[in-house]
C-alpha cells in the first residue's frame, strides 16, 4: 500500500478530521511550532488515535520546503480510490449533483483551487485526465486547503469516453467558451451535470466540446477578455448549484 503525504496546516487538519481509521497514519510536528491551529491539529490527532511524533525542522524539510509543510506533515496509507466511473456517475445522478471535469489542466494551483471551490459550493467531485494534467500532489492538496480529504477526485484515461458515459446516464454536459450560447444563469438548476473547464491557454479540446449540450459564456464588462480557470469554474458552479 502506497504512502500518501499531506503538508500544510489547513490540509493536515482537514485530513485528520476525515480519517476513518488511524492505522498507519502518523503526524509529524516540527519542534517549536506553535499557534492555535497547531494546538488544534495535535488535539485532533490525539483524539483520532493518530501516532504523533515531534521532530526537527530538517526531517520535514527533506520532504518539502518549509513554505509547503508549515511545520506539520501527515503520512497516510493510500486508501482505495473508491467507486469507479460507472458507480460514481450513478451516485451523482441519483442525487442530481454536479461534477467538474478538468480537461488537461496542468497548473496544480488551479487544480487545487477548483477542487476547493467545488467542495465548498457543494459539488460532488472533480475529474482529471491521466495525461497532460496535474496529479493530486502535495501542492494540489495544499492549494485545495485540504478539500481533497472530503471530495471525490477521479482520474480518467479518456475524457471523451467519460463524458459519453455521463451523457448516457442523462447528465447535462456544459462546457465553457467565450462565444458560448448560454450564460450560467440560464442553465441554473439543470442537473445532474458535468461542467468542463478547459486547460490553461488551450481551453477545451474539440472532442470534449462536441459532447456538450451547451457552451457557457460569462459576460465580461471590462477591458480584460478572459478569467482565470478557477474563477470561471467558481462562477459557473455557483449558478448551477443555486437553482
Amino acid at each position: 500500500m502506497e504512502e500518501k503525504i499531506i503538508m500544510g496546516r489547513n490540509p493536515v487538519l482537514e485530513y485528520l478530521k476525515a480519517i476513518e481509521t488511524p492505522a498507519g497514519a502518523e503526524l509529524l510536528v516540527q519542534k517549536g511550532a506553535h499557534g492555535k491551529i497547531i494546538d488544534t491539529i495535535i488535539e485532533t490527532a490525539r483524539h483520532r488515535g493518530v501516532r504523533l511524533t515531534f521532530c526537527e525542522k530538517g526531517v520535514l524539510s527533506r520532504r518539502g520546503p518549509s513554505s509547503t509543510h508549515q511545520g506539520v506533515m501527515l503520512t497516510l496509507r493510500r486508501r482505495d480510490d473508491g467507486p469507479g466511473e460507472e458507480d460514481f456517475l450513478d451516485h451523482v445522478r441519483q442525487k442530481k449533483g454536479v461534477i467538474v471535469a478538468l480537461d488537461q489542466m496542468s497548473d496544480p494551483h488551479n487544480v487545487g483551487s477548483i477542487i476547493r471551490t467545488t467542495e465548498a459550493l457543494g459539488g460532488d467531485g472533480v475529474v482529471l485526465t491521466r495525461s497532460h494534467s496535474a496529479a493530486v500532489t502535495p501542492t494540489v492538496v495544499k492549494a485545495s486547503a485540504g478539500a481533497t480529504a472530503h471530495l471525490k477526485v477521479l482520474t480518467v484515461a479518456n475524457m471523451a469516453r467519460f463524458l459519453e458515459q455521463a451523457a448516457g446516464k442523462d447528465f447535462w454536459i456544459f462546457g465553457t467558451a467565450a462565444d458560448g450560447d448560454r450564460t450560467p444563469e440560464e442553465i441554473a438548476g439543470l442537473r445532474p451535470a458535468v461542467v468542463i473547464i478547459g486547460g490553461e491557454g488551450s481551453g477545451m479540446r474539440r472532442l470534449s466540446a462536441e459532447k456538450c449540450n451547451h457552451l457557457l459564456r460569462i459576460p465580461l464588462r471590462g477591458e480584460i477578455s478572459s478569467l482565470n480557470a478557477s474563477v470561471a469554474a467558481a462562477i459557473v458552479l455557483y449558478e448551477i448549484l443555486k437553482g
